[in-house]
């Protein structure tokens, strides 16, 4: 998959730009907070929703609140015999419009997954010692990447999980558990269906993640460390979980949901579900959240990343695009090389502050970025 050309106005601090791509290679300079990172959003805004998971009014100009925001991305796939397809993201009057080849798009999450990426930002290094919705959003990221189905099993739990939850947060102070059991009843069969749909979209690519993962630190730290990953259900307590027996695992989620009631009581939320599930690392057979050092975990997150190209070469039989903000410059040469050959198929978008760091990449297309003005050099 290739993005051709991409077409700003009004984006953040980029007030206009025009820019076609090279098909493998294409590197942007500049100091920080000039506009680099904000280009790579754009893309990712046309592909699905930003990966800072921002609300909409923030990509308008803090110098011009009634700016019209817009964005034209341009990208080939493998499937239509090199015919561009056309994402133009529109803001105005604080309203969203997309249209995907001319079509209007109700929700951007929709197109997530229509052009196969990969994104790696700092950001992302809090998914190994950072807060477990990260981990679950990461998790549920790949599966919607994988399929759509995903995203409406998700919106499904998350409707029931919402309705549940409000009549915990809203029960009367002195309602009986019998009572308030009887209520929650119709929503705990809700959480238990979608709950295994969710669970099982999540652990379909897991176990991907978990083994190459594995293999890349292996590589990336030349046999020296190793790197374990860990499903953490709190439903069902192990990932080795048999789907073929549905029944089962449904009377099992009602049960943890029924059982967890004097609990939540006192909580006045869901305590139980795959809302509250989380991955663990574990580097050299230590929990990496309490002992890995800086450098562990770059790699760790570098590898889980690379692991996810990996497997959407291999499920889909094409190469994703590949976003790499301000991540190379920090890593040492061995590293780099590594990463460098591991993405060499891909088409690859690089920042960074200072061109020296990647003086082993050759050919493509490098821009210095100023003020949010991307000059080609």
């Amino acid at each position: 998959m290739i993005i051709t050309r991409l077409y700003i106005r009004n984006f953040r601090n980029i007030r206009e730009a025009e820019l076609h791509f090279d098909d493998r290679l294409n590197i942007f300079i500049g100091k920080n907070a000039q506009g680099k990172t904000n280009l790579m959003e754009a893309i990712s805004v046309c592909l699905g929703g930003s990966f800072r998971h921002v609300r909409f009014s923030q990509y308008i100009p803090a110098s011009d609140s009634n700016a019209e925001v817009f964005i034209r991305l341009c990208f080939r796939d493998d499937n239509n015999t090199g015919r561009e397809n056309v994402v133009e993201y529109t803001i105005s009057n604080n309203k969203l419009q997309i249209k995907y080849n001319g079509l209007n798009v109700s929700d951007a999450s929709k197109l997530y997954g229509v052009l196969k990426y990969v994104v790696f930002v700092p950001e992302h290094l809090n998914l190994i010692k950072g807060a477990p919705e990260l981990r679950r959003a990461y998790l549920d990221d790949v599966a919607v990447m994988q399929t759509q189905t995903h995203l409406k099993k998700l919106s499904n739990y998350n409707r029931g999980l919402k309705q549940r939850n409000n009549i915990l947060a809203f029960a009367r102070k002195d309602i009986s558990a019998e009572e308030l059991s009887a209520q929650l009843a119709p929503w705990n069969e809700v959480l238990a269906g979608e709950g295994i749909n969710v669970t099982y979209g999540r652990l379909k690519y897991f176990v991907f993640l978990q083994e190459y993962a594995a293999e890349i630190y292996s590589r990336l730290t030349e046999g020296a460390e190793s790197l374990k990953m860990e499903y953490c259900s709190s439903v069902f307590k192990t990932e080795s979980i048999n789907f073929d027996d549905v029944n089962s695992l449904f009377d099992k989620y009602v049960a943890e949901l029924e059982n967890s009631i004097h609990n939540e009581m006192k909580l006045r939320y869901t305590a139980v579900g795959v809302h509250r599930d989380d991955v663990n690392f574990y580097i050299n057979d230590m929990a990496a959240r309490d002992f890995a050092s800086q450098g562990q975990v770059r790699s760790a997150a570098l590898s889980l990343k690379l692991s996810e190209a990996e497997m959407i070469r291999r499920r889909n039989r094409t190469c994703p695009v590949v976003i790499l903000d301000d991540i190379l410059s920090e890593l040492d040469h061995v590293r780099r090389g590594f990463v460098i050959n591991n993405i060499d198929k891909s088409q690859v978008f690089i920042t960074c502050c200072n061109i020296d760091d990647l003086s082993s990449l050759s050919g493509g297309k490098t821009w210095h970025t100023e003020n949010g003005v991307f000059t080609e050099v």
